[in-house]
């Protein structure tokens, strides 16, 4: 019996150390454990309707960043479409990133990858505080969301959106019309953790 509770115990440490391993090297992502109920809002919101796919990433592939790094976001979709980037911060505070100042229409051609902000574009998304950053990536191929119309604040390159996050995501699919039009919709989402 001695025997299998040692075997046990090295058979738990090699799990744990394989799992930190798979974490720690973007195998396996914990974050969506971490996600506070205010993030989780907006990640579950089910906007994909039809067959238009997004794609959504940010400029780091282990996608960690230091408090005060710049982060660069990218997007394309399968299809033209309107695109929209959205920050949730844990507390819930949400900025629409997309369309920006530099940027008011929402518009991407499809299979084109639009890079937030663009090299000349004169602002930067940073990472502010230590925690998961939630970024969500939406599409459609119809430009009437409230989404792809809403501009920057005044004197501001985006649009801050408070911290309400609940009650976004349901009026995010509101206005998209998901399944009630012929507009087709995708949605993703990426998260990066600040250290």
């Amino acid at each position: 019996m001695k025997g299998y509770g040692l075997a046990a115990a090295f058979a738990l440490i090699a799990i744990a150390v394989g799992c930190d391993f798979a974490a720690r090297t973007g195998i396996v992502r914990d974050d969506m454990a971490v996600l506070t109920d205010a993030q989780n809002a907006v990640a579950k919101t089910e906007i994909n309707h039809g067959d238009m796919t997004i794609q959504g990433a940010v400029d780091r592939t282990d996608t960690t960043y230091a408090v005060g790094q710049p982060i660069v976001l990218s997007v394309s979709t399968s299809k033209d479409a309107h695109v929209a980037i959205l920050r949730v911060l844990p507390n819930g505070s949400t900025t629409l990133l997309f369309p920006d100042k530099a940027h008011p229409k929402a518009d991407i051609a499809a299979n084109q990858v639009l890079t937030v902000p663009g090299p000349h574009d004169g602002f930067t998304v940073t990472a502010e505080k230590p925690g998961v950053v939630l970024f969500e990536f939406v599409a459609s191929t119809a430009g009437d969301s409230w989404l792809f119309k809403r501009a920057p604040d005044k004197d501001a390159d985006f649009a801050d959106l408070g911290v309400t996050s609940r009650a976004i995501a349901k009026d995010m699919v509101d206005s998209l019309k998901v399944g009630k039009s012929n507009a087709e919709t995708a949605a993703i989402y990426v998260t990066v953790r600040v250290r």
